[in-house]
């Protein structure tokens, strides 16, 4: 059982050991072509480089040229789809920039026979029409009792008018009664003088 447990200790142990051991990375493209350089040989101007060295060396050039390729691409997709989505953005932003105008414009404004009108000025035109209507009242309450007035004046007037009339009527009638009695005196009288 100790030896169990020993052999489960040293397997964690050494996997930590491993697990703490920085990974090994690539050498960048400088680095390679510095060890080539220093590899070289020199034979008289020239130098001296092995052809697997170059190879590899190529093979490194091309798969980092490959990860950038990819990284670019990469890149862009992720450009293209920022761009797309800030785009998406934009139109949002311009629909509620609208829509807040026209949330204040509909505040701001009422619609008054077909015209907009900002609601300021509405209120003074309402205010101006009620207090022309309030005169416009006024003037006709007034007119009214004028007229009013003038019609028991020409009531009053009529009246007094038929009473005289009436007067003068009645006083016409006795006058005519009494010249027609008269009248019928003298012609009675005439009779009696001609018959006797």
């Amino acid at each position: 059982m100790n030896r169990l447990i020993a052999a489960c200790f040293f397997i964690l142990s050494v996997g930590t050991l491993l697990a703490n051991q920085p990974a090994q990375q690539k050498p960048d493209l400088a680095q390679q072509l510095q060890a080539i350089r220093d590899q070289s040989q020199f034979v008289d101007p020239y130098r001296m480089v092995r052809a697997y060295q170059v190879e590899n060396f190529w093979k490194a050039v091309q798969d980092t040229l490959r990860e950038k390729d990819e990284a670019v691409a990469t890149i862009q997709q992720r450009v293209e789809g920022l761009a797309g989505e800030i785009e998406n953005l934009q139109k949002a932003i311009s629909q509620k920039e609208n829509s807040v105008k026209e949330m204040v414009h509909a505040a701001t404004h009422i619609s008054f026979f077909g015209i907009d009108v900002e609601k300021g000025k509405f209120n003074w035109i309402v205010l101006a029409t009620f207090f022309f209507m309030v005169l416009l009242t006024g003037a006709a309450l007034l007119a009214f009792r004028v007229g009013l007035r003038s019609s028991a004046e020409s009531k009053n007037l009529y009246e007094e008018l038929s009473r005289d009339f009436d007067k003068y009527k009645r006083n016409t009638v006795e006058k005519e009664v009494k010249l027609y009695r008269e009248l019928q005196d003298y012609r009675n009288r005439l009779t009696e003088l001609r018959t006797a």
